[in-house]
């Protein structure tokens, strides 16, 4: 793979704990404290208006920091399998959904029969 030079970023409180973001309505505390689950952002941004609401929202637990994560290698993934297996369990999937509208349609087509046999036994009386 080619040489990467990428900067991440990353907001740290002052006692070490790293932000997550929750989403609307989440649960749990917003502070972690391994940087596995932390909110990773790819421009500053995002990261510093997060510093400046927690700054200004919460001045008591003091002014969190913006932690540049610079990433230097690189390694690609070998999805292979795993895309051969979505892709086979969406063709039985789709082959399974086929089969059911073709019965479906069977299935109406006889009603339809029934009913136009009613209808003219009916009427030939």
């Amino acid at each position: 793979m080619n040489k990467v030079n990428l900067k991440l970023y990353a907001v740290r409180n002052q006692e070490g704990k790293w932000f997550r973001a929750k989403g609307y309505g989440g649960y749990g505390s917003s502070w972690v404290d391994d940087i596995e689950s932390a909110k990773i952002y790819a421009k500053p941004s995002g990261a510093r208006g997060r510093v400046t609401w927690w700054a200004t929202n919460y001045p008591k637990y003091g002014i969190p920091e913006l932690v540049e994560l610079t990433v230097t290698k690189a390694v690609a993934l070998d999805e292979t399998d795993r895309v051969k297996g979505v892709k086979r369990q969406k063709e039985v999937a789709q082959a399974n959904w086929e089969a059911r509208q073709s019965k479906h349609k069977l299935e109406q087509a006889q009603r339809d029969l029934k009913r136009a046999e009613a209808q003219l036994k009916k009427l030939q009386q």
